[in-house]
This record gives C-alpha cells, structure tokens and sequence, in this order.
C-alpha cells in the first residue's frame, strides 16, 4: 500500500481556499443581512409618510401651493402636501407618495392591517370623508389627480410629452387642472425645472439646448 502526504504548500493552498470560501460566505450574509435592512427602513419611511399624508388630511393643514405664479413654475416633490384646486368649490388637497399613487382628502387611503381585524380610529375617519363626498365629486377629483399623476410622471421621466397628449384624462382636464392650480397656460412654464407651453390642446416642450 503506498501513502502520499500532501506538501506544506499544498496544505496552505487549501488553508487559504478554505477561508477565502468563508470569508465569500460571510459577506454573503452581510449583503443579505444589509438587503433585508434597507428594505425594512424602505418599508418603514414609506409607512411614515402615510401616517404624515393622512394626519395633514385628518388636521386639516394648510397644503403648499404646486404652482409659484411669480415665475409660473410647478415643482413636484415626492411627499409634499399640494392644493390641486377646487371641487365644486371644496379644494383638492393631498400628497404624492414615494410608494405609489396619491392620498386625496377626498377619498383617504386606509392602511390595512391583514394581522387584525380591529377597526381603527383612523379608518373610521377615511370611511366619514370618503362618504361626505358624492360619487360626482370624487370622479371629478380623480380627474384631476389623474392629470397631476401625468405630470409628475413627466417630470420623473417616466413618461414623455407625446405619451401625456395621448392620454385622454389628460387632455380633457389638463385646462381646468391649470385654471385650478394657477398656472398661466397663456405663457411659457416649467416642471421641474423643464420648459413648456399648451397650444391647441396639447403641451410641447420647448428645447432649450444651444
């Protein structure tokens, strides 16, 4: 029977392979461990601008204006309080959540809960606003969110001019959204910093490059 022994370099050699893979190994759960955090504190951000968007409902605070009328420019910022106008004479106010969509004082989100089934006093309050509207009001209010979504999705570069034009709740009610608002649709204006001008019924932007 022959016996082999491996060399002393070659004990090094696996030495070092082995710590190299346990070195690989635990970085892996580090990256994993950072992952599941970022989504935790992701997740946790997202709940508090909800609580924040729903308690400025709720308190009835005074909503920022979109548009600066001195130079006729809209600025959207990803949980800001805006005014977006008028409903039958009651105004449009809510936030734009980094999560997605919009919570209206006109029909409040309800954060829901799939681990219970208690009632909070905060969903009471979402159900009495939703219902102190009528099915109108909150249609018309949806138009003008709905035109409000196209803009910021513009100014996000998530959707281009010609994509906004050929969205009809756009184009039925950008006029009205802009009346609403304030902007001077007569005149130039930018979104986020972007120029624009509104010409028979449909918006262009205006190049501004050399």
């Amino acid at each position: 029977m022959r016996i082999s022994f491996n060399s002393i370099g070659s004990l090094g050699m696996v030495s070092t392979f082995q710590a190299q893979q346990q070195q690989n190994l635990f970085n892996t759960e580090i990256d994993k461990a950072d992952s599941r955090l970022e989504k935790i504190e992701a997740s946790r951000e997202k709940y508090a601008e909800f609580v924040q968007s729903c308690n400025a409902i709720y308190q009835g605070t005074t909503p920022a204006q979109l548009v600066d009328k001195q130079t006729n420019s809209i600025n959207i910022v990803n949980g800001a309080y805006y005014h977006l106008g008028l409903v039958n004479g009651n105004p449009l106010t809510g936030t734009l959540l980094t999560g997605g969509g919009f919570n209206s004082n006109f029909s409040p989100m309800i954060w829901d809960n799939p681990n219970s089934s208690v009632v909070t006093p905060e969903q009471k309050a979402a159900l009495r606003i939703h219902q102190s509207y009528s099915q109108s009001e909150r249609q018309e209010a949806t138009e003008l969110i709905a035109v409000f979504m196209n803009l910021s999705q513009l100014a996000e570069g998530r959707r281009s001019v010609a994509s906004v034009n050929n969205d009809v709740m756009f184009t039925q009610h950008f006029p009205k959204f802009a009346q609403g608002i304030g902007l001077d649709l007569r005149e130039p204006f930018t979104i986020n910093g972007k120029s624009y001008f509104y010409s028979q019924g449909k918006l262009q932007m205006i190049d501004t490059e050399d």
